[in-house]
């Protein structure tokens, strides 16, 4: 029989809820990173016995255990787990609210954040976002990789002011914009039947093992999901990867094909080429952001992506009259 996982530290109940302080919470992400605590004490530059009352104490005042000790070691326990992803936000929030009342202090008060999770930072964005920096030069600018399921609450905490990236599912006091479309490709390994210069459609993909992406959901593989099922065929699906890097590099071992928009195809990896799929439904970037957040350099971009929309529907109007004046 194994033997069953004992607690680290002894916990009493207390029944009622305590403040947590910044110092107890960077110990505790300390020795949850490195599940030992003499590793963690000269991470922190102290000795083992306080370091070991801080948890203790931690403990105590949450009033659940959050480390349990195994064969192997020490390890997280769930509840464990679950404040160290919520230590991880607080801390970040700690630190950006220093840096946001440094950059006040300054008067550097035209910043935007830019959270993304797509291969869109390669292309739409950045285009987007220059546009927007040739009208207001004074905003400055800052990137964040995060992904789409964590981008509302970077919103929420005020991490972010908007977010890019693909199928949000709808939430209150969220304003989603589309704000590009892109073609999609088939990233197939070298040497590829596919790669043949003859056109690809959706049919082709039948049979086809694909790397699709990002594992978790939603987001771009379930568009790729729903266009397999509507040509009549459900996709094989042999990896679901991360994000674009990693399903690129799975093509260009020679795993498996993937979709992939255009944006992609800014990337070259070795061994990798990009054939256009033809009759595919275009694959659509939006931009969230908080209807209730009034920050001057997020009222100055959303406007500005408004107008931008608007330029964009009128000249596709545009170019729809004379294409048919010219058919005639």
């Amino acid at each position: 029989m194994s033997e069953r996982p004992q607690p680290v530290f002894r916990v009493a109940d207390t029944g009622r809820a305590a403040a947590v302080d910044s110092r107890q919470l960077e110990c505790f992400i300390a020795v949850a990173e490195e599940l030992n605590i003499n590793r963690a004490a000269v991470r922190l530059h102290m000795t083992q016995p306080p370091l070991t009352r801080r948890i203790q104490r931690l403990e105590h005042d949450v009033g659940v255990e959050l480390f349990r000790r195994t064969p192997a070691g020490m390890e997280l326990a769930e509840a464990g787990q679950i404040l160290l992803e919520r230590a991880y936000r607080i801390v970040t929030l700690s630190a950006r609210a220093v840096e946001r009342t440094r950059q006040a202090s300054i008067g550097e008060v035209g910043h935007l954040s830019v959270g993304y999770y797509d291969s869109a930072i390669l292309d739409a964005i950045p285009a987007i976002v220059s546009e927007f920096r040739h009208q207001h030069p004074d905003i400055k600018v800052s990137f964040e990789l995060v992904p789409n399921r964590a981008q509302v609450d970077y919103l929420r905490d005020k991490l972010l002011h908007v977010g890019f990236g693909r199928d949000y599912p709808q939430q209150q006091g969220v304003v989603c914009r589309t704000v590009a479309v892109e073609n999609l490709y088939v990233a197939v390994g070298e040497p590829s039947a596919l790669a043949s210069g003859r056109p690809v459609t959706v049919a082709d993909l039948r049979g086809r093992p694909l790397v699709v992406y990002p594992a978790s959901r939603p987001g771009f593989a379930d568009d790729v999901i729903r266009m397999c099922r509507s040509a009549g065929f459900s996709p094989v699906i042999a990896v679901e990867a991360d994000d674009v890097v990693a399903c690129l590099a799975y093509v260009a071992i020679g795993e498996a094909m993937a979709v992939v928009p255009s944006s992609a195809t800014r990337t070259r990896p070795h061994g990798v080429t990009f054939v256009p799929l033809g009759g595919a439904p275009p694959a659509t970037l939006e931009c969230i952001s908080l209807a209730a957040n009034a920050a001057p350099a997020l009222a100055l971009f959303t406007r500005f992506l408004d107008h931008r929309c608007d330029a964009l529907k009128a000249e596709k109007v545009l170019r729809t009259v004379r294409n048919s004046i010219g058919h005639q």
